[in-house]
């Protein structure tokens, strides 16, 4: 807990021991920056005339330099970075939906290593249950500590039956494996208490999906966790804790699921899980506003741990809501009447968290919920560190700026 208030507490004034380091420009100028949580910031760096694809990479962490420096070729112009909270690995994928069931990518793990491949998954596909792969459709991808992990829904309007399956492809040696999360009957879907499945987070080699449903005639969600070979590891049942408005999952983070963003979702209550504990982000009316409310999974109840306060609430209006677990709290984006932030309700009860205005750099910067920031400021927080970056110092020759909080 002391670890967690120093990190919140490092953004309000400056350290007597801040300092500025200069990052060498190198073969271009950098023109955009990312975040790798806990890793540090990327500065990213290409030809401004486009003669090349190629993209340099630079991380900047804790030292006075560069702590490497590494080029990777996408395929196209546009690629799609994932990440997540935990995971040793970040990938660069060249497609979101299936291309004749082939993934394609560069994988980066923490020592700047880089790797590019072609992975088909219809063998995966095949022995999931899935055959006719075309017809599969990507509903979402993540990277967990040992896997890229594709979340794929495909209609079996034989069996009348949504199947849910997941293909995990091992960051070391680069092998496809399979489940079937589960297969939801079309009838079953046209109860509002039931929903599909939907990837919920990772801890080590524990993989887990829920979905909304009933069991013995109660309310909550199915969980299923998976290794990331594709082996069953367990099953659960979370009862809902209460009766929660409907809120629309829009996705967050750098995560297949945003950048697909038509695949909203209508959940009543939003579960997360993360260092081997599930929580869930439920909204209520109160008046004329609203609240969000967090609860953590304990000893086979709900137990609330903390709330964020919302001024209004336009009933004809669904809240739009994604979600971020990460080790401090529950990142959220909330998209409601023209209110557009971005802010975090941590595991440790405060009164107050910062809003920031969503902007599509929010989605890079998970570490910019923290703290009030400006809006071309970039933070990135590190043990015992606070790294902030002026983005306006981008698309520019030269060397760039950072500055040190400690």
């Amino acid at each position: 807990m002391k670890k967690l208030a120093l990190i919140f507490s490092a953004f309000v004034a400056l350290n007597a021991s801040a300092q500025e380091i200069e990052i060498e420009e190198q073969k271009y100028p950098y023109y955009d920056i990312i975040e790798w949580k806990g890793q540090g910031a990327i500065l990213m760096n290409r030809d401004p005339n486009g003669t090349t694809r190629r993209i340099g990479l630079t991380l900047v962490g804790d030292q006075n330099s560069s702590i490497w420096d590494e080029t990777f070729t996408p395929r196209d112009e546009e690629f799609y970075y994932i990440s997540s909270e935990n995971a040793r690995y970040v990938y660069f994928l060249d497609n979101l939906q299936l291309e004749e069931a082939d993934v394609s990518f560069t994988q980066l793990n923490e020592a700047g290593n880089m790797k590019t491949s072609k992975v088909s998954l219809k063998s995966a596909l095949k022995s999931a249950g899935i055959v006719d792969y075309t017809a599969a459709e990507v509903i979402n991808i993540v990277v967990t500590d040992k896997a890229l992990v594709h979340h794929i829904r495909y209609e079996d309007k034989k069996e009348k039956v949504v199947k849910e399956v997941a293909t995990f492809i091992t960051h070391h040696n680069l092998l496809a494996y399979s489940a079937e999360i589960g297969a939801i009957p079309f009838d079953d879907l046209k109860d509002e208490d039931v929903g599909y499945w939907d990837y919920i987070g990772f801890t080590e080699d524990k993989i887990c999906f829920a979905a909304r449903g009933k069991a013995n005639k109660k309310k909550g969600w199915q969980v299923k966790e998976f290794s990331s070979k594709g082996k069953p590891t367990g099953t659960s049942f979370l009862e809902a804790p209460k009766e929660y408005i409907t809120v629309e999952n829009i996705g967050f983070g750098t995560t297949g699921k945003y950048y697909m963003d038509d695949r909203d979702t209508e959940d009543k209550g939003m579960v997360c899980f993360i260092n081997d504990k599930f929580y869930m982000v439920g909204g209520e009316r109160e008046g004329a506003g609203a609240r969000l409310i967090l609860h953590e999974w304990k000893d086979n109840e709900w137990t609330e741990i903390n709330r964020m306060e919302l001024n209004y609430f336009i009933e004809k209006k669904s809240l739009r809501l994604g979600l971020y677990p990460m080790n401090e709290g529950i990142g959220y984006h909330l998209d409601h009447n023209g209110y557009d932030k971005a802010s975090i309700i941590p595991f440790e009860p405060r009164e107050i968290s910062s809003h920031n205005t969503f902007t599509e750099r929010t989605i890079y910067n998970p570490s910019s919920v923290f703290n009030r920031k400006e809006k071309q400021e970039f933070m990135v927080t590190l043990p015992g560190l606070v790294m902030t970056f002026d983005t306006e110092q981008l698309n520019k020759p030269g060397p760039v700026k950072f500055l040190m909080e400690r």
